[in-house]
């Protein structure tokens, strides 16, 4: 298989993105994409990884204030935009973390809080230098989530100063975290349509790799990724 993983501009942390595949589909081809490089597109891709960083341009996320906003790249939204287009076009299965769930809810017509820590949610990031933040999911019983994971109370990392604000029209939120911030947002409508999995958290920086929220992530979208190149 082939999966195209978006560019996080950071090698240190793309690497973590990479192991994390790599651990739960070693024989998968993992190719890094990035507007920075000349990309004919995504024919002959069996998956697609958003990947986190920077925040989307307030411009497209309708983000308020946008004073509040912190550093952006319009070249990798739009990049990340035209990929998105392709893979509903081809029906490629789509996994996007962090940053990935925020520009695929805007690329569908979503909008983000411009910064937690305004809009009184102080728990979503670790000061630098300071472990990282764990606490509770609460997910959906009836979302597809909730049929990966096998579980409607699980435990995630936080690393993020933005998040949904207003889901897409076909989108529904499947997990919030205790203060009510969305944890995960998929399609409203499965039916007919793509693979699709949005994340806030960050499963490639989990050390308990057997943990659900990672594992059984990664197992959904190679599972999806294997059943699209079966059929090409």
């Amino acid at each position: 298989m082939k999966i195209a993983v978006t560019d996080t501009g950071r090698p240190g942390k793309q690497k973590l993105y990479l192991d994390w595949l790599r651990l739960n589909s070693p024989a998968s081809e993992l190719i890094v994409v990035s507007y920075k490089e000349v990309f004919p597109g995504l024919s002959g891709y069996d998956g697609l990884v958003l990947t986190g960083g920077e925040d989307v341009d307030p411009a497209l996320s309708k983000a308020s204030p946008r004073d509040l906003v912190q550093q952006f790249d319009r070249a990798r939204d739009d990049f990340e935009f035209r990929l998105l287009e392709q893979s509903q076009q081809k029906a490629i299965p789509v996994l996007g973390i962090c940053r990935g769930m925020q520009v695929a809810n805007v690329f569908f017509g979503g909008t983000l809080v411009a910064d937690l820590p305004s809009a009184g949610y102080q728990h979503h990031a670790a000061a630098k230098g300071e472990p990282e933040l764990r606490h509770a999911i609460d997910i959906f019983g009836d979302s597809i989530l909730k049929t990966i994971v096998q579980q409607e109370r699980g435990d995630i990392n936080s690393f993020h100063h933005q998040s949904v604000l207003q889901p897409a029209e076909d989108l529904r939120i499947s997990g919030f975290s205790p203060d009510k911030v969305a944890e995960s947002i998929e399609w409203k409508e499965p039916s007919g349509k793509p693979f699709l999995l949005l994340v806030q958290w960050h499963p490639e920086r989990m050390a308990d790799r057997d943990n659900p929220m990672a594992s059984a992530i990664a197992s959904a979208f190679f599972t999806a990724a294997q059943e699209y190149n079966s059929m090409k």
